[in-house]
C-alpha cells in the first residue's frame, strides 16, 4: 500500500520551509518509545518490516501533487521538488519481533532533512500500532502457556476497522497466538485459520443436537462445536453423543467451545463429561472477553481449557489506548541535537543498543552507546536500508514469529507476567552520558558527538 501521502500536514509544510531555506543537509532521527503501561514488562517491535517498505516506496503521484496544488499552501517550486522526490537515506533497525524497552532506539534513519522529517508520520503510524498489539499478545500468550493452553486471536469484529484487524492478526500471530478468524489474514498472510460456529446455527435448528449433527456432516474432520446456546453442560452431552457417533465413523470431534459463564467451574465439569465417556482427546475451548488477567486467574484454578479464544480486549489492546512512539531528530551536520523539554527530553546522537546475556542465560541488561562506542554483547540495530533500497532480505512471517518466540523466551521470568513489578535494566554509556550532560548543563541545542 503506497502510503505516501500518510502523512500530517506540519511534515510537509516544515519540508516545504527547509527547502525555501535551503537546509537540506543529512539529518538523523531515533524512533523511540518513552514508557511501558503500568504492569507492562516489554514491548514487541513491530511493523518494522511494513516501514521499510514504506520507506523505500515513497512516490508523490500526479494525483497527489495535484491535490496540494488545489490547496494552494505550496509554491510551484516545492511541488516540482516533490515531484522527483525519493527517499534515499539509510535505515537501522531491530529485527520485527525483537523484545525491545523504552527509551532506546528501535529504528534510526538518516537522509537529506527533507526526506527524513516525511518518514516520521508513517513510521509511527505503523509502528505503533503493531508494536501496541503484538506486545498485548505476548502477555496474553504467556499467561495461556502457563496452564499449557494456546490462544488464538478471534479480534476482527472488534477491531478498528479492516487495517486494524489485519495488521492486528499479523501482530497476534507474531507474538504467538496460533491461529486466526480473520479469513482474510489467513489468505494475505498464510496466519492458520481457526473457527467453530455462532450461536445462531445452533438456533436455526429445532433442537441443539440437530444443529450439531448438521455441522458435523457438513465438517467431519475435527470439529469443534459451540456448546452454552442454551444449557452448557447438556450442550456438553449432546456433543458427546456426536463424538461417539463420528468416532463409530472413523472421525473425531476436535472441540467443544464455550463462550459464557463460570468458565473454570464449568470447563472441569465438562471435562468430567468427556472423560467419563471415553472421550479424552476432545479440547476445550474457552472465549468470553478473554485477557492475560482473566486467563491467569482461570490458570491459577487449574482449569482443564486447552485454548483460549481472545478477541476484543487483544485486538484493542485493552485498557492501553495508544503507546508513546516518538520520533526525535539526533543529529545533523552541526553535531548532536537534544530535546531539553520538561518530561519530554530526547536523546542526542546516532547510538546503538548493545543487549547483553546473563550467566543464567537469559538477557541482563541492554546499554544505550553512541554508534561508536563498543561493548560486549549483541547491538540490536543493524542496517536495513542503503541508498534508499532494501539492505536486508524481507523475512518470512514464519520466521519473523519463530524469532520472536525464542526472544521471549530469553527474557528473565519476572517480565514476562501480567503485572511485573520491576524494570528491565537499560544503562547509558560514558561517551552518551557526557553528551547529554554537556548539552543539559549548557541548555545547547547541538554538540559535536564524534570521536
Amino acid at each position: 500500500m503506497d502510503k505516501t501521502m500518510l502523512t500530517d500536514l506540519y511534515e510537509l509544510t516544515m519540508m516545504a520551509a527547509y527547502v525555501d531555506s535551503r537546509k537540506d543537509d543529512t539529518a538523523t532521527f531515533d524512533l523511540s518509545i518513552r514508557a511501558l503501561p503500568e504492569g507492562w514488562g516489554y514491548y514487541i517491535a513491530n511493523g518494522i518490516e511494513d516501514a521499510i517498505d514504506c520507506l523505500t516506496g515513497i512516490r508523490f503521484t500526479r494525483r497527489d501533487i495535484a491535490f496540494l496544488k488545489k490547496k494552494g499552501l505550496f509554491k510551484q517550486s516545492f511541488l516540482d521538488f516533490l515531484e522527483r522526490f525519493r527517499f534515499a537515506g539509510e535505515v537501522y533497525a531491530v529485527r520485527e519481533g525483537t523484545p525491545i524497552f523504552p527509551n532506546e532506539p528501535i529504528l534510526r534513519v538518516t537522509a537529506k532533512r527533507t526526506q527524513a522529517q516525511l518518514a516520521e508520520s508513517a513510521l509511527l503510524n505503523t509502528i505503533n500500532f503493531q508494536t501496541m498489539i503484538a506486545s498485548k499478545a505476548s502477555r496474553v500468550v504467556n499467561a495461556a502457556a502457563r496452564g499449557n493452553a494456546v490462544v488464538s486471536e478471534f479480534g476482527l469484529r472488534r477491531a478498528h476497522e479492516e487495517d486494524a484487524g489485519m495488521k492486528g492478526a499479523r501482530a497476534a500471530y507474531i507474538a504467538g497466538t496460533v491461529g486466526t478468524s480473520n479469513v482474510k489474514a489467513g489468505m494475505e498472510y498464510g496466519i492458520p485459520l481457526v473457527g467453530t460456529m455462532a450461536h445462531s446455527f445452533v438456533m436455526s435448528f429445532s433442537t441443539e443436537l440437530e444443529a450439531f449433527r448438521a455441522y458435523v456432516r457438513t465438517f467431519p474432520v475435527r470439529p469443534t462445536l459451540l456448546i452454552d446456546t442454551y444449557d452448557t453442560l447438556q450442550g456438553a452431552k449432546h456433543a458427546a453423543i456426536v463424538a461417539r457417533e463420528l468416532a463409530a465413523a472413523g472421525g473425531q470431534l476436535d472441540g467443544v467451545r464455550l463462550d459464557s459463564g463460570d468458565l473454570g467451574t464449568l470447563a472441569k465439569k465438562i471435562r468430567k463429561i468427556f472423560d467419563n465417556c471415553g472421550l479424552a482427546k476432545v479440547r476445550i475451548v474457552a472465549s468470553s472477553d478473554l485477557n492475560e488477567y482473566k486467563i491467569e486467574a482461570l490458570v491459577k484454578t487449574s482449569a482443564p481449557i486447552d485454548i483460549y479464544g481472545v478477541g476484543t480486549d487483544l485486538i484493542a489492546a485493552k485498557p492501553v489506548a495508544a503507546i508513546p512512539g516518538i520520533y526525535k531528530l539526533v543529529e545533523d551536520t552541526d553535531g548532536a541535537r537534544m530535546k531539553l523539554s520538561p518530561g519530554k527530553r530526547s536523546e542526542p546522537g546516532k547510538k546503538q543498543v548493545f543487549r547483553q546475556i546473563g550467566a543464567d542465560g537469559k538477557y541482563a541488561k541492554d546499554i544505550v552507546a553512541l554508534q561508536d562506542e563498543s561493548f560486549t554483547g549483541l547491538p540490536l540495530l543493524t542496517l536495513a536500508v542503503k541508498n534508499g533500497r532494501r539492505a536486508r532480505p524481507k523475512p518470512a512471517l514464519a520466521q519473523i514469529r519463530d524469532y520472536c518466540l525464542r526472544e521471549v523466551a530469553k527474557l528473565p521470568a519476572k517480565l514476562t507476567g501480567s503485572n511485573v513489578p520491576s524494570s528491565y535494566p537499560l544503562e547509558t554509556a560514558p561517551g552518551l552520558k557526557a553528551i547529554i550532560n554537556m548539552l543539559t548543563k549548557n541548555g545547547a541545542q547541538k554538540a559535536d558527538c564524534r570521536a
